[in-house]
């Protein structure tokens, strides 16, 4: 969505923002004034928002059987 709209780098995450709802929207809240309290600047990139997400909403679960198929993928080739 991001290349069909040619959306710049600086635009990616706050746009990203934008959709959050529920639980997600009280997450990244609580995120953002973490990070104000502690001093370190706010996630303003896409690839820095997408980690924070991936650590916080995917489980380990998920992980090792991600890497499971990547590593079956890998020894066919």
């Amino acid at each position: 969505m991001f290349a069909c709209h040619r959306v710049s780098e600086e635009k990616k995450a706050p746009l990203a923002t934008l959709s959050f709802q529920g639980n997600v929207m009280y997450w990244w809240t609580a995120l953002e004034r973490e990070r104000s309290l502690h001093k370190d600047p706010p996630i303003t990139y896409w690839n820095d928002l997408r980690g924070a997400l991936r650590r916080r909403h995917i489980t380990p679960y998920y992980n090792r059987k991600s890497m499971d198929k990547l590593q079956g993928l890998l020894k066919k080739i």
